[in-house]
């Protein structure tokens, strides 16, 4: 008896809980907004970095030294001293202008004046092959002294040569592949390729300057004679001021 009145009472909040639902005033369906996308292109800001500092190459003194061909010796230079090989005698004289120049000498007839060669002790002719005895004369007399000779082949000059300019080549290349990029990337929009290779000169310029400027520095420095400083020290001598070792 008692279950079935518990039944039927929750059986009734059921029907209240519906009606009290069905009493509530409705709301209406609102469809979401449409969302719109929008594309906007942002232009990427890439650092475009200078071209380096142009390449600073060095003077590269040549010798050619031979031993060939052989001609008769007609007089001795003598600083430095080594036979020298002239058919012809040559004699100094001032132009108008007054600069110094040199000519051959003539007899009173108009024609050259040969050098007799020159003979050694027992009568022989003395020959010099090539120039090879003159140009060690005259690098003993530069370096003042012995001197050491790098000697290169003319099949090696020619690999020298060929290696140079694949380094040209290289180069090149390298230089054109940076200004691919930089006009892939947006590099030339404030400038064409030429000004921004212009400004490319003067930066490399002021880095040339910079850097002699850093060098002259250094230099000035290092022949400035160091300050020597006294023995005498005031707070040594007297006691109680700063400083001083009392």
């Amino acid at each position: 008896m008692v279950k079935k009145i518990i039944d039927v009472g929750f059986i009734g909040l059921i029907i209240l809980g519906l009606s009290a639902c069905s009493s509530m005033q409705s709301v209406p369906y609102q469809a979401p907004s449409q969302v719109k996308v929008f594309t906007e292109e942002v232009k990427l800001e890439i650092y475009q970095p200078p071209l380096p500092q142009e390449i600073s190459m060095r003077d590269i003194e040549w010798y050619v030294l031979t031993t060939t061909p052989c001609k008769p010796a007609t007089g001795v230079n003598k600083n430095p001293e080594y036979y020298t090989t002239e058919r012809f005698a040559y004699e100094d004289y001032t132009k108008e202008d007054g600069t110094s120049a040199r000519r051959v000498q003539r007899d009173a007839e108009g024609n050259r004046i040969e050098l007799p060669p020159l003979e050694d002790e027992d009568g022989r002719i003395i020959e010099v092959c090539g120039n090879i005895d003159q140009k060690i004369a005259e690098l003993e007399k530069r370096i003042g002294g012995d001197f050491v000779m790098m000697g290169i082949s003319v099949k090696g000059y020619e690999n020298m040569a060929y290696n140079l300019q694949e380094i040209k080549r290289y180069l090149n290349q390298q230089k054109e592949i940076i200004l691919y990029y930089r006009e892939a990337t947006g590099g030339f929009d404030n400038d064409s390729k030429e000004d921004w290779l212009d400004k490319n000169k003067d930066n490399q310029a002021d880095q040339v300057e910079d850097a002699k400027r850093d060098n002259e520095a250094q230099a000035s420095e290092l022949a400035q004679p160091e300050k020597k400083k006294s023995g005498f020290n005031l707070s040594n001598l007297i006691p109680g001021l700063p400083n001083s070792n009392d």
